[in-house]
């Protein structure tokens, strides 16, 4: 009997995994993700002076952004694993930990990236967010940031889950979401107090707005934690040096399934229970 529950515990296990929504970019892949460390960070200088290194990982590059102590050690890099700059700080992941990360050739992040929908329903919340340009930062009376999300099969239509972000470094405002097809996402970024001066850039859909300038250097991060789970991350970076120099913490969101299965989950479930369960009788019969 011990092993049928251990069995039925598979089947529930490999039905949730096997409806998880994927992940398709036709230029990053996922690889591993190595915890960072103050040693491979470059030092941050100033706005006007690149830093003196260049990474070999995009998640790991310096920020102008200051955290714990003064330190410019606020790339999501520590972002997600409660170090540098954020070290002290309420830990975004709780116990779960980055498995892996969607990078391109070279280290840089990937242009591209988009989600294909299964079975899974999801929430959504807001890890982490720091950015002169959300609500409450430098500059007094801007429009916050908004994030939200747009179905591949309308690009177009933008579908906001957060508005008029505020910086907050502790995980907040969780949301149930459940797109009802292939999806992406998408921040749009208002750089005065007034509404035509906003970008939004999205993870596939390109760019669009009256602030063309900053097209070119606001990009998105991905990484999948041991728990399935996955973080999207935004980058506002300096546009003085070039793609090379992201921080991707400007906002951090995560994904993660929901506990209660969908219909076609379910559905599995039960094939797999009531296999099982034909088993176990005719185990029982033979004794």
């Amino acid at each position: 009997m011990n092993r049928l529950w251990i069995a039925a515990a598979a089947v529930v296990a490999l039905s949730v995994s096997m409806f998880a929504d994927t992940v398709t970019s036709a230029t990053g892949t996922f690889s591993a993700f190595v915890a960072p460390t103050v040693s491979t960070t470059p030092v941050w200088i100033s706005n006007a002076t690149p830093p003196a290194t260049t990474p070999t990982t995009f998640w790991n590059d310096a920020s102008d952004d200051s955290g714990t102590g003064g330190s410019h050690l606020m790339n999501i890099g520590y972002v997600l694993t409660d170090t540098g700059g954020l070290m002290g700080t309420t830990a975004v992941l709780g116990s779960d930990t980055v498995s892996t990360d969607l990078v391109a050739s070279g280290g840089a992040d990937p242009t591209a990236f988009n989600f294909v929908r299964a079975a899974t329903s999801y929430n959504i919340s807001m890890l982490f967010a720091s950015s002169g340009l959300d609500t409450g930062n430098t500059i007094p009376g801007a429009i916050g940031s908004v994030f939200g999300y747009y179905l591949l099969s309308a690009p177009g239509t933008l579908i906001p889950v957060y508005s008029n972000i505020a910086g907050t470094a502790s995980p907040m405002g969780t949301k149930a979401f459940n797109p009802s097809g292939n999806y992406g996402f998408y921040t749009t970024v208002c750089y005065s107090t007034g509404a035509t001066d906003c970008e939004t850039y999205t993870t596939s859909a390109g760019n669009s707005g009256n602030n063309s300038g900053g097209a070119a250097w606001n990009h998105f991060a991905l990484f999948q934690l041991a728990s399935g789970n996955y973080v999207v991350g935004f980058t506002g970076q300096n546009g003085l040096f070039g793609e090379g120099q992201g921080d991707f913490q400007d906002l951090v969101i995560e994904l993660s399934a929901t506990t209660v299965p969908e219909p076609g989950t379910i559905a599995i479930m039960g094939l797999g229970l009531a296999g099982l369960g034909i088993l176990g009788r005719r185990g029982f019969a033979k004794k």
